[in-house]
């Protein structure tokens, strides 16, 4: 008797949680952005459907109408924010164009074996963030032996096998060049490269990071080139709210192919993706995130065809 009057209770606990996470995935703009809460919670969203199987574990204990209910709601509101990352993602066939990125960390040890895990891809275009030092040259220097066009503005770098114009600054409001653009001139015609490295962010510390992104959506926006693609470390999860800043107009590699969340930081561990490729013009056919080499970012390997 006793067993059955907690039935009904439990499956109200469940159902009201269930309500409640429901409503933070389908309303977390709605968050304070004080003291960085939207930041932490929209950026770690994804993660959330650990919290769905938490509630279904305890649905399993008891099953009412009530406690499946409890799981459903929010199981539904999570697959309706995130289905085109879990769709599974084919591997591409000799697509026309591939570009690689990765912020391989200023100063980083062993800065050979992270240039070669990105040369061994074979990239048609690699954009790297963070050079610096005497790592950042041993890798400009790899790079250089290994493609035939190429340039650095401060920390930031570009690479092709095709010809390409000289990298302009993109002016994202930071002191120093942390955006440049180029035009690659591919065999299937022109290209806007956009090579960014948006300022980094902390919880409550996050207007120079927005800044930078309305800055360089505006500067895309009013880019009169057919085909664009941005590649680099934007400091922003796609969850974000801030990520349709940038990522509005721009269609994200990863969520275009499917294929999982692709996180890329911390290195060892990813826990979310701060590193992305975005493009206009032309169509995603592959995402790959690669090894880290010795960086605290993963590096992407995205495939293009026009």
């Amino acid at each position: 008797m006793s067993a059955t009057r907690r039935s009904p209770t439990r499956g109200i606990l469940v159902l009201t949680f269930g309500i409640v996470l429901a409503a933070l995935l389908a309303m977390h703009s709605l968050l304070p952005t004080t003291s960085g809460i939207a930041l932490i919670v929209e950026t770690m969203l994804p993660w959330t459907w650990i919290l769905v199987a938490l509630l279904l574990l305890v649905a399993l204990f008891r099953l009412s109408l009530l406690s499946i209910a409890g799981v459903v709601v929010p199981a539904v509101v999570w697959a309706s924010m995130f289905w085109p990352y879990l769709r599974p993602a084919s591997a591409p066939e000799d697509p026309d164009l591939t570009l690689a990125t990765q912020n391989v960390g200023a100063k980083l040890p062993q800065p050979s074996a992270t240039a070669l895990s990105i040369i061994d891809e074979d990239p048609d275009i690699v954009a790297v963030q963070e050079i610096a030092s005497l790592s950042g040259q041993i890798i400009e220097d790899q790079m250089e032996g290994h493609f035939t066009h190429g340039a650095v503005v401060d920390s930031l770098g570009v690479w092709s096998k095709w010809p390409m114009s000289q990298p302009e600054e993109v002016d994202i409001g930071v002191s120093w060049p942390r955006a440049i653009r180029t035009t690659v001139h591919t065999d299937s015609g022109d290209v806007r490269v956009y090579v960014v490295h948006i300022p980094s962010v902390r919880p409550g510390m996050e207007s120079a990071r927005n800044i930078a992104l309305g800055k360089l959506a505006d500067a895309v926006s009013s880019d009169p080139a057919e085909r664009v693609i941005v590649a680099g470390d934007l400091n922003t999860a796609a969850s974000d709210r801030n990520f349709s800043t940038i990522g509005e107009d721009l269609e994200d590699s990863r969520e275009a192919v499917g294929g999982g969340f692709g996180f890329t930081w911390p290195g060892v561990f990813p826990v979310t993706r701060l590193d992305h490729v975005l493009s206009r013009g032309l169509d995603p056919v592959g995402d790959e995130v690669l090894g880290r080499g010795t960086s605290d970012h993963r590096a992407i390997l995205a495939s293009y065809d026009f």
